[in-house]
């Protein structure tokens, strides 16, 4: 291990722990780690609208291709600057509404499109191809197992028959498969399964639960919610429990959307925590080239070890540094205490 990855080590850790400061109090040290985040990814983002978008769209058509159209992009980016004068900053508002107005104009379009239209038509489920769809996963889980038989030059069943290559791919079908696969001769077990399998069509787990059922509860939790927002007429007993299912599912919906939000930032935890254990690579050793050995030779520690005893280190460094700071600040000031 190099001095620039002990050196990048250190930095995530140190930053890792920077930011987790803020659990203990509000203090310079995060306030450090904060600014550094915000200031480099504005910088990055700075360099990427320029190579991204500022150079191939308007300075090389502008200066190798002698486009004067380019002109009025760039006059638009010099009265965006006008905002920043005080006599002058009228004329920003017309780089203002025109990107508004685009902006509004492209996303309107996009979303409609590629939002909007796949909600409405997902709200209204075809019900035969649902009921197909899931039946022919049904059929594919009963020969999910088959494909491995293929893998060598020949397979045998559980009776020790033997399946070759040149036997089996020219005239297999899905009903040989599985008699082949559960290792039985019995040809009437194919015809059960098949037949077991119109539950799935009805609900299927290893397709996320899509089915017939799904899809119905999908419309009626659609239609209450619609009905709960309507006020036209009064609630009365009726529209009152359609608006309790409709609420039922809103709660459903926020439910499931904030737990999926937070499995997102306990995992992205995990990650982090993995990464102050050393848990995140596998285990090796490594030279530390700053402790040498009685030869002159690099010691070597196991990167586990290493990246746990730098952890340990780093966080008694925040801790104590925090801890100092804090003292300083609560310190009165000598020179405006009056005796």
């Amino acid at each position: 291990m190099d001095l620039l990855a002990i050196a990048g080590t250190w930095l995530s850790i140190f930053l890792t722990l920077a930011i987790l400061s803020f659990l203990y109090d509000d203090n310079p040290i995060y306030k450090f780690a904060e600014h550094l985040f915000m200031g480099l990814g504005i910088g990055i983002g700075t360099i990427e609208v320029y190579y991204g978008v500022f150079e191939p769209k308007l300075l090389l058509p502008l200066y190798e291709d002698h486009r004067l159209l380019s002109l009025c992009p760039l006059l638009l980016l010099v009265l965006l600057f006008t905002k920043l004068t005080r006599n002058h900053q009228h004329w920003a508002r017309l780089p203002i509404a025109f990107i508004v107005a685009a902006f509004a104009g492209v996303k309107l379009t996009g979303e409609a499109n590629g939002r909007l239209l796949a909600q409405v038509k997902a709200t209204m489920p075809d019900l035969r191809e649902v009921w197909a769809a899931n039946l022919d996963k049904g059929r594919q889980m009963l020969v999910e197992g088959v494909p491995q038989a293929f893998e060598g030059s020949s397979w045998s069943n559980h009776y020790g028959d033997v399946v070759t290559r040149e036997r089996v791919l020219p005239t297999c079908n899905d009903k040989e498969l599985f008699n082949w696969a559960a290792g039985t001769r019995f040809e009437g077990l194919w015809d059960a399964s098949v037949s077991d399998t119109w539950v799935q069509g009805l609900w299927c787990w290893s397709n996320g639960g899509a089915g017939i059922i799904s899809s119905v509860i999908l419309v009626l939790g659609l239609c209450a919610c619609l009905l709960h927002f309507y006020f036209s007429t009064p609630h009365n007993k009726p529209m009152r429990v359609v608006s309790r299912i409709g609420i039922l599912t809103l709660m459903l919906s926020f439910g499931a959307s904030f737990g999926f939000t937070v499995m997102g930032r306990i995992s992205l935890a995990i990650g982090r925590a993995e990464a102050l254990l050393g848990l995140d690579k596998a285990d090796s050793l490594v030279p530390i080239p700053f402790l040498k050995d009685s030869l002159g030779d690099a010691l070597q520690m196991q990167r586990m070890t290493a990246i746990r005893i730098t952890t340990i280190i780093t966080l008694i460094a925040v801790i104590l540094v925090i801890r100092w700071l804090k003292l300083r600040a609560d310190k009165p000031d000598p020179d405006t205490t009056t005796t």
